[in-house]
């Protein structure tokens, strides 16, 4: 089990937005550095976050980062892999991905009320995007949908840039903030956090209901309650702390995690 995470709102490449949050595990029994199972309840501390002390997270600057923490778990709150009916397919295993991929979104199309439009098109979504929307109610964006085409070209540059210290679900993972928020807190408030007048309430109401979470001295929370970027990097890492304790959602099978998978939390009551 890992005892840091780092979690990245990711923004454009030539942007100031970028975010990175860094927690580690305070609680909870560790042996060589690493923590174990009947550990003891855990917590985990903010000890770093923001958008850059000296300078933007351009690509140079993130990837020499990330290489420093070899032993975090990195969540990303980006696409992390293409659509799989796009991608290279010259090797037989990867046609025969494509064509199962492609023959799931024919079956799950064929099993719903007919539709006067197209209801997937498999070179914008992945089937991760189509399963958080239809059987949990959460709706990313699609990962070549408007607007997403750059940012996701980022983000599996990076993932690419990354190997072989990092490696997709196994200490690299897609997550999606508003997702997590949205299976651990009720929607009216999840609703709240980015974009509302109540945005700096309810990231304080939020942050004050992960009771295992706190934050570091030089870690202010204030300075995230103001910056959508900022916070959204701390529930990235928070995801990961989750994920690593086993608390999220699973691919249902090897097909859709090899498509790619966002993992959230496992739904707490009251929430959605």
């Amino acid at each position: 089990m890992f005892t840091s995470y780092i979690g990245i709102d990711l923004g454009g490449g030539k942007g100031k937005n970028t975010a990175v949050a860094h927690l580690r595990l305070i609680e909870g029994r560790l042996i060589e550095g690493r923590a174990v199972e009947g550990g003891g309840a855990a917590r985990v501390e903010v000890i770093d976050y923001g958008t850059g002390k000296v300078g933007p997270w351009y690509d140079e600057r993130l990837v020499a980062y990330l290489r420093e923490h070899p032993d975090a778990v990195v969540a990303m709150d980006a696409p992390l892999c293409l659509p799989t009916a796009i991608r290279d397919a010259e090797s037989e295993p990867a046609r025969r991905h494509a064509s199962e991929v492609a023959r799931w979104f024919e079956e799950r199309a064929a099993s719903l009320p007919p539709s006067k439009k197209p209801r997937y098109t498999t070179y914008t979504q992945r089937a991760t995007e189509v399963l958080l929307a239809e059987e949990l109610g959460i709706r990313p964006l699609e990962t070549l949908g408007q607007g997403m085409g750059p940012l996701t070209a980022r983000a599996v540059f990076l993932r690419a840039a990354l190997r072989p210290t990092f490696e997709l679900n196994r200490n690299l993972i897609e997550v999606y903030p508003k997702a997590t928020l949205l299976q651990l807190f009720p929607r009216k408030l999840a609703d709240k956090y980015k974009r509302s007048a109540a945005s700096a309430q309810a990231r304080l109401e939020i942050l004050n209901q992960l009771t295992d979470l706190r934050f570091a001295p030089g870690a202010w929370r204030e300075h995230g309650l103001e910056n959508d970027h900022k916070f959204d990097a701390i529930l990235c890492a928070y995801t990961a702390y989750l994920w690593s304790r086993s608390a999220c959602l699973p691919p249902p099978n090897d097909l859709i995690a090899e498509d790619g998978w966002i993992w959230v939390p496992e739904k707490q009551p009251g929430a959605g």
